[in-house]
């Protein structure tokens, strides 16, 4: 290979920004071309250019050829399509029983006359595949592509849906899988088995099949075979083109839906050594029709459930897994927060996994994490290991990640990653490999089958563990106030005043300016002066207050839990407690919900929060200091009404 594609191969740093703009110019040109339409046509079109430069960057096609293409006076479309189809008809390319990956006639969609479109394109998909392959960025050129062009179309399309992992995350879900596996055994004519029952591109296959060639060398990795399967034609179309650019030789990939009986990959039921996956979320699967379809492949779901009418797929997959695992073969697998925290279906499958399986690891994931391919649902990832007699009780390695190197912002319409903070997950990684306590994760010894819910953050921040490490005494927010009051909402008039959830605008000060301004639609709660206040909806922001006397009947948001303090209990001693680092982050450890906006703490859970024990009649220095914050706020919050008066006034 000359210097034509060379000078593609630098480093663009951040990685993600020389693709994205190249991935951007193909769905500009094809937007304005406006000739194709569909998006899955666009993607198809997009990968052939790819294959154009991978057959130039393996010797396919002569330098002379793929020059002329590369200089746009020479430029001709017959040229294009004939190159083609001279790299599409290479063996590499054949799949057994049917021929060419792209079909009896290769070509591509454009003729004589669009060769200003076309160049466009070749030259794009031409960056664009030069960042992928420098070598130093994890790109998933395939994956990218995918994301540009179907994201939007596969989100209404919830049994078939391709949420594109993001490499951070399939990096470091093959390096655990790498740590887990190291016992395992690779027999002489027993080939090592790594699936992945719902492939989309190949993600987690292709990177797994380099990193463990780098880590064990060819020998060990020749007796290894990685196979995956997707519902979807496009999805192993890709796949298999992704185990050809990263050369995956001898690996496979099938059609089929992976939750019924006699798919292709029904073959590796109970062989299959490791799981690496990403199932799909939301697809709800009738229980009737998996006993007819899914008997062998769901047993537990298909056979088990008798007042259950449907099983969502991230469920329902748990138990598929169980069926292709050997014993003593591990899974990791991507799932929502609610496998592992929710109650109903999702505690029942937790309590399946707990009889067959012992649980390795859950790491927590930030709502970033899949929001370019359009959702910020929380997820976890779960690994697990296929026994006959799982432990009762044996550690388990629990971690919450918050931050992932990058946020998502829409750049022309297209959700687009950017370089941001630090990511976590590689300190996750070392934390796990060295089955110590450290910044990024946590072993715990716990007994699955007699936990209420897995959430790392729950088991992370337990009361023993708390107690433990704590110098003050503690004791549960419930010892120090009274048992919350039965409460009626009622309307706004224009003799009471309301106190939102915005109107919390500083350490524990309120905004009696908003209060007197608002006017509400929606009903409140009645709340009296000197009761404490704590928003229950997005605790990672903090809002605790005292309520106020202002002259008037006051009303609350819902949202709001009200506290009342124990006598003896200063309601600002309990204000400041409740702000203090170390009570904000167990609230924040017990919410649940799909997203960061909507994640709520349930009320009877903000009483069993540990907060240091008050003695505020003590002379200690933490007494000092609640006085002084008493003061303060008492002080800010006099101050703020007097303002308000005044204003009101017109002095």
């Amino acid at each position: 290979m000359g210097d034509l594609f060379g000078d593609l191969m630098t480093e663009t740093h951040p990685p993600y920004l020389g693709i994205y703009r190249s991935l951007q110019q193909v769905r500009a040109a094809f937007h304005r071309e406006g000739r194709i339409s569909d998006a899955n046509a666009k993607l198809d079109e997009t990968v052939k250019f790819l294959v154009l430069h991978f057959g130039y960057m393996k010797g396919l096609v002569s330098d002379a050829d793929y020059s002329a293409l590369s200089n746009q006076k020479r430029f001709e479309v017959g040229l294009l399509n004939r190159l083609f189809a001279q790299i599409a008809e290479c063996p590499i390319f054949q799949r057994k029983g049917i021929g060419s990956i792209f079909g009896d006639n290769p070509t591509t969609i454009f003729r004589d006359g669009d060769e200003s479109i076309a160049f466009e394109l070749f030259m794009a998909a031409r960056q664009a595949f030069g960042v992928q392959t420098n070598g130093k960025a994890e790109i998933d050129i395939l994956n990218e592509a995918f994301g540009h062009h179907v994201r939007d179309n596969f989100r209404n399309h919830t049994e078939d849906a391709q949420y594109m992992t993001p490499p951070e995350v399939v990096s470091f879900m093959v390096d655990i899988g790498i740590e887990l596996t190291k016992q395992l055994p690779y027999q002489d004519g027993e080939p090592f088995i790594v699936a992945d029952p719902s492939c989309g591109v190949g993600s987690f296959l292709t990177r797994w099949r380099s990193v463990h060639m780098q880590n064990f060398g060819s020998e060990r990795s020749r007796k290894m075979k990685c196979v995956g399967q997707d519902k979807v034609d496009r999805m192993v179309r890709l796949a298999a083109i992704n185990f050809i650019f990263s050369e995956s030789h001898g690996d496979d990939v099938f059609l089929g839906n992976t939750i019924c009986d006699g798919s292709p990959i029904s073959e590796y039921d109970g062989l299959v050594d490791l799981i690496l996956t990403n199932p799909p979320f939301g697809a709800r699967f009738s229980v009737d029709d998996l006993r007819i379809t899914s008997g062998d492949s769901t047993p537990f779901f298909a056979t088990s459930l008798t007042r259950t009418k449907v099983v969502e797929s991230e469920i329902l997959f748990l138990d598929r897994y169980l069926t292709l695992l050997k014993p003593g073969g591990v899974c990791l697998t991507i799932v929502p927060d609610g496998v592992v925290s929710a109650r109903g279906l999702a505690a029942v499958a937790r309590q399946h996994l707990a009889r067959n399986a012992e649980l390795l690891t859950i790491v927590e994931l930030p709502p970033v994490t899949f929001a370019q391919a359009g959702t910020r649902t929380r997820t976890a990832v779960l690994g697990f290991r296929k026994t006959r007699k799982p432990r009762r009780s044996y550690p388990i390695f629990f971690s919450e990640v918050t931050d992932i190197g990058f946020q998502v912002h829409r750049r022309s319409g297209v959700p687009v990653k950017k370089s941001s903070g630090n990511n976590q997950l590689p300190g996750v990684s070392l934390a796990f490999r060295g089955r110590g306590q450290g910044m990024r994760g946590s072993w715990r010894e716990i007994a699955p089958c007699e936990q209420r819910e897995w959430t790392p953050r729950t088991i992370i921040f337990d009361h023993e563990s708390l107690r433990q490490s704590s110098a003050q005494d503690l004791v549960p927010l419930r010892a120090l106030t009274k048992a919350p009051a039965r409460r009626k909402a009622t309307r706004y008039t224009e003799e009471t005043y309301f106190i939102s959830v915005l109107h919390v605008i500083g350490e524990g000060v309120l905004d009696v300016a908003g209060i007197k301004g608002y006017q509400p639609i929606t009903p409140g709660l009645p709340v009296e002066a000197g009761e404490v206040l704590v928003s229950r909806i997005n605790p990672r922001i903090p809002r605790v207050a005292v309520v106020p006397d202002l002259g008037r009947r006051l009303l609350c948001s819902s949202e709001y839990e009200i506290l009342t303090a124990r006598k003896g209990v200063s309601p600002y001693a309990l204000a400041f407690v409740l702000l203090s680092p170390f009570v904000q982050e167990q609230i924040q450890s017990l919410t649940a919900g799909t997203s960061a906006s909507h994640r709520r703490i349930k009320p009877e859970r903000i009483y069993d929060v540990l907060v240091p024990e008050l003695d505020y009649d003590g002379d200690d220095e933490m007494t000092r200091m609640l006085r002084r914050y008493e003061a303060c706020c008492r002080t800010i919050t006099s101050a703020l009404v007097e303002l308000e008066e005044i204003k009101s006034q017109g002095r």
